[in-house]
């Protein structure tokens, strides 16, 4: 009986976690993470002269990665940006501004550049103006995996406590070996416990007869 309860307590935490893991998800669309696919607009000037102009027709694209950013000190300011958000005047200072050695931008290297109307238009190719207005609905099946999980956790957390408390008493104080009540003491001879009731005629694992009660 043990064994199966043991066997029963292990399994429901393991199913749990499928559920919570098998929680379908989607890929990002409303907020900038690291690693994303993102197409952004800006206006770039350099000693207050505009050299670059990106729109929505001709968007600069990139996998965001802080060791691949152009400029590198832009990556901090993408970051975290939301689908179709817009910000103005950020300006780079040359330290973390373009590389020399960058085909492009290097011309640039060693002087401050300051973004202006900076737009993200996609992330993860969803296009800010298709995304919903409110939160999308969670799906019928998402509701059953995150109640069922839960009830299987607080199910598996009561039968651990339970299955503890019965079976090994080491973990909850001394109970008596037979009826897992509170132990009065332990047989002298063998140094089982067990309580005043089931020791009255003697110990039930080896019939001694002198009880050392705790203190």
């Amino acid at each position: 009986m043990k064994r199966y309860t043991l066997l029963f307590v292990m399994i429901i935490p393991i199913i749990t976690g499928i559920s919570i893991v098998s929680t379908p998800t989607l890929a990002n669309q409303y907020t900038i993470e690291d690693g994303d696919y993102i197409d952004y607009g800006y206006q770039m000037l350099v000693d207050s002269a505009i050299v670059e102009t990106r729109t929505e027709a001709n968007p600069f694209q990139i996998v965001i990665m802080e060791d691949n950013c152009v400029p590198p000190g832009l990556y901090i300011h993408l970051i975290g940006m939301n689908n179709g958000e817009i910000k103005t005047n950020i300006i780079i200072p040359p330290e973390e501004g373009f590389l020399p050695s960058d085909p492009t931008y290097g011309a640039y290297s060693g002087k401050a550049v300051t973004f202006n109307n900076l737009q993200i238009y996609k992330i993860n190719g969803y296009h800010y103006t298709e995304l919903p207005t409110q939160p999308e609905p969670r799906s019928f099946v998402f509701w059953i995996l995150t109640i069922g999980g839960t009830i299987l956790g607080l199910a598996a957390a009561v039968l651990l406590i339970y299955g503890g408390y019965r079976y090994y008493p080491k973990l909850f104080g001394k109970r008596c070996l037979t009826c897992k009540r509170s132990a009065a003491g332990y047989c002298k001879n063998c140094g089982k416990s067990f309580c005043n009731t089931c020791y009255s005629n003697g110990c039930p694992n080896c019939k001694g007869r002198s009880l050392i009660r705790f203190s």
